[in-house]
This record gives structure tokens, sequence and C-alpha cells, in this order.
């Protein structure tokens, strides 16, 4: 199989918290993740790769060179899950990083009382 072209399509949105202007150009810096591939045939023999990319976090930067506010778009719980990804990477734990966030999210679970408390009183 011959692939013709690799494709990296954008897909999603960045939620920011000022406006913008029409017209102007702006230069955006983007970290994602590559979340699915295809296949499209050319149908000469050849196929292109397309792989789709979803933002997690971007800076926009104006004309005038400020960079612009921008809404982390992933939820609660998936900053929690990179959170922990990031500490067991930190730790140089003997656990997997499955086996760690599993160890973790049990203690949480055992101590959410306490946890909650003083979440609520901080």
């Amino acid at each position: 199989m011959e692939i013709n072209s690799h494709i990296l399509k954008i897909s999603g949105k960045v939620e920011l918290l000022e406006p913008v202007e029409i017209s102007h150009n702006f230069k955006i810096t983007v970290s994602g993740s590559i979340t699915s591939e295809e296949l499209k045939d050319n149908s000469d023999g050849t196929f292109d790769k397309i792989y789709r990319f979803e933002p997690i976090l971007c800076e926009v930067i104006n004309p005038l060179g400020k960079t612009l506010q921008t809404k982390d778009p992933r939820s609660k719980s998936k900053l929690l899950r990179s959170s922990l990804w990031r500490e067991w990477k930190e730790s140089n734990s003997e656990l997997g990083d499955e086996d760690f966030y599993n160890a973790v999210m049990d203690y949480i679970l055992r101590h959410i009382q306490d946890i909650t408390e003083q979440a609520i009183n901080e």
C-alpha cells in the first residue's frame, strides 16, 4: 500500500476568555493528542493517511504580541488523571502507571469524607 500524503486534520475548539477581532492574524501554539487515523483511497492505487488532532492546551498570541487567556477544555476527571500520571512519572514508582492510578484512586475513595471536608474548609 502506497501512502501518497500524511494529513493532519485539526478538530475541536478552544474557549477564549476574551474577544478577538476579525481580519487580524494570530499566532497559535497548540498541544494535543492524535485521537484517530484513517486511510482515504485516492482511486489511483494510493492512499492518504489522515490523522485527527484534538487540542488540549492552546496559546493564542494577538498581533500586538499579547497572549490571550484560554480555558482548558478537559473535564476535571481528565485533569485529575493527567495530574496523577505526571505524579507517577516524577515519583519513579515501581508501579506501572495504571497500578499507580488505581492505588491513588482507591486511597481517595477510602478517604473521600476527609478529603471533601478539607476541600470545603479551605
